[in-house]
């Protein structure tokens, strides 16, 4: 009797939670999809290579735990795929924050080699007027 009461008990739990259960691992995976395309459109693939494998593995890993009724487990490796996601994505913005100001500080060398030799320049033309003016 008891053991039919745990058994029943057990089932009711596992019933009960497993609906909710599957449906987050559900909408983290599809979370995860569009955080790697998403990652993908700014460019991670050239910037973070290991961390966009390394979420689709996860992905994969995520849909045949679904399939196969791990839905726990398809949670916490969609969950996984999503971060690395995220982080290929962060990676990549940073790499081209990063380009930008190189590029800026390049600009700024530039500009400021152009004014010293216009400042040169200056100083050349006021010291032949006032040669001149001698």
């Amino acid at each position: 009797m008891k053991w039919t009461i745990s058994f029943l008990l057990l089932i009711a739990v596992l019933g009960c939670g497993n609906p909710e259960i599957h449906q987050l691992a559900i909408e983290t995976i599809e979370n995860a999809r569009v955080s790697i395309s998403s990652a993908e459109n700014v460019g991670a693939r050239d910037v973070a290579v290991s961390e966009i494998n390394s979420a689709e593995e996860m992905l994969k890993s995520a849909d045949s735990s679904t399939l196969s009724g791990n839905v726990e487990l398809a949670y916490r490796l969609g969950l996984r795929a999503y971060l690395y996601a995220r982080i290929a994505t962060e990676k990549s913005i940073a790499a081209e924050e990063e380009a930008q100001v190189l590029e800026a500080q390049a600009q700024l060398e530039l500009d400021q080699q152009a004014t010293a030799d216009v400042l040169n320049q200056l100083e050349s033309l006021k010291k032949e007027r006032d040669s001149k003016k001698q």
